[in-house]
């Protein structure tokens, strides 16, 4: 399955001092493009940026436990959250963190029950529409997108000269994320791995 698309190809033209008229490179911005959405996706840990419904069901293991991760963030809404099969109630039995999505039992010294698939949440996850996605993030979307666009014609090269115009890959050989496009995807970015519980 695709993910939605976010970016786009004149954005990328401009980035790259295409002129928009220019169509020779279109079927290689578009390859680019989709190629960078996955990335842009899986470095966020969605399966797709906008608004999705996912359900969790979730093993507790040891005994204490008191919030837990849902797997993909940031959480739009939650539709319903049981232990044990017990509906539970947003605010009075637990409160969520929308943006990390991470649920924390109310009050604080309650605990889960050990057991599999103990807790089962239905939520939707995501950005409600893709205006709502930070400009930030889909510009290191376009950043990367530059940057497999520039590699994809000097694959295996680090260094090449034309006359007095030359260029050097550096240490970016072969990386398809630049430099400020990661710091800009570290603010993003979940600080812990997807569906992992805390303990």
């Amino acid at each position: 399955m695709s993910v939605t698309q976010i970016l786009d190809a004149n954005t990328v033209k401009s980035m790259l001092g295409i002129p928009s008229t220019i169509s020779r490179y279109d079927t290689a911005i578009t390859e680019t493009l989709r190629a960078t959405e996955q990335i842009l996706a899986d470095e966020m840990g969605l399966n797709d940026f906008v608004e999705t419904t996912y359900t969790d069901k979730i093993d507790i293991d040891f005994i204490g436990v008191n919030e837990i991760s849902l797997s993909y963030a940031p959480v739009i809404s939650v539709a319903g959250v049981t232990i044990s099969k017990k509906l539970q109630e947003d605010g009075t039995d637990y409160v969520l963190n929308k943006k990390l999505g991470i649920i924390k039992l109310v009050p604080l010294y309650t605990y889960f029950p050990t057991g599999r698939e103990v807790i089962e949440v239905t939520y939707t996850a995501g950005y409600s529409t893709t205006s709502d996605i930070p400009s930030d993030l889909k510009y290191a979307g376009h950043l990367i997108c530059c940057s497999l666009f520039n590699q994809q014609a000097h694959v295996g090269f680090q260094s090449e000269r034309a006359g007095n115009y030359s260029y050097n890959l550096g240490n970016s050989k072969g990386s398809t994320i630049p430099e400020m496009a990661r710091r800009i995807l570290g603010k993003h970015r979940r600080v812990f791995a997807r569906g992992m519980n805390i303990q």
